[in-house]
């Protein structure tokens, strides 16, 4: 088995603390980073004991890489913010580099149906967008901070859109509000994981085939139920709320 669906918890929580540091930034709100050296401490950590269960698979080798660089980055930023003085900008231009990196070999998984990547994804994101944010000296570089948050939070729902859209109440008016980075009550909602992993147990993915004769099929299998996770474009408003 490759990466497990248990980094999107902490992938949620990270990126929720990232839109609200961006959002406070703006505002002219001093950043208090001691919770965000926190949870990029502790997601690098978990991202180390997700690739080490990754093994020695040749097929999960690449996936183990990717993930290692996606710590070792994530570490760079979380000592960046610790430093906060102009002497850490030097260290966050290799680091964006490599987390785009990431970045693509995600969304490239996400696409194949990987849909356990979609952690990953969010956390090389998040990182990505806290090391720009740390690197913004002058108005056009916030504006641009700016876009790229709002990209990823429109990113987010082009994978998660339609499990929103049947799950929560006044969907629309909820979706605007988080692309329009009002809250990210639409993203925390994402943290029990529940049931994409037994959608994705259903499915069949991130399974390993094991040993011995194949079990008889079953006379009559019951539908399975669609993964949650589906990426796919969709339309929603966003400019206004409804």
């Amino acid at each position: 088995m490759g990466i497990s669906f248990s980094l999107i918890a902490r992938a949620v929580e990270l990126a929720a603390k990232v839109f609200v540091t961006v959002r406070d930034s703006g505002d002219g709100t001093a950043a208090d980073n001691s919770d965000l050296v926190t949870m990029i401490d502790d997601v690098s950590r978990k991202i180390d004991s997700v690739a080490v269960s990754i093994g020695e698979q040749v097929a999960h080798q690449l996936e183990k890489q990717q993930l290692e660089k996606l710590s070792t980055q994530a570490r760079v930023v979380r000592l960046a913010l610790e430093i906060d003085n102009s002497a850490s900008l030097g260290m966050l231009g290799a680091a964006v580099a490599s987390i785009s990196e990431q970045i693509e070999y995600s969304r490239q998984r996400l696409e194949d149906g990987k849909h356990e990547w979609f952690g990953p994804w969010m956390i090389a994101e998040a990182v990505r967008i806290e090391a720009l944010r740390i690197m913004a000296t002058g108005p056009r570089a916030v504006a641009a901070v700016e876009r790229e948050t709002r990209n990823f939070r429109i990113n987010i729902l082009n994978h998660v859109g339609r499990f929103v859209i049947t799950s929560v109440d006044d969907p629309w008016v909820r979706i605007a509000d988080f692309v329009e980075g009002r809250n990210e009550e639409v993203l925390l909602g994402l943290r029990d994981v529940s049931a994409l992993q037994a959608s994705d147990t259903a499915t069949g993915k991130g399974t390993e085939p094991k040993s011995g004769p194949a079990p008889a099929p079953a006379a009559d299998p019951a539908p399975v139920a669609a993964t949650v996770i589906a990426p796919a474009k969709w339309p929603f408003p966003t400019s206004s709320r409804p």
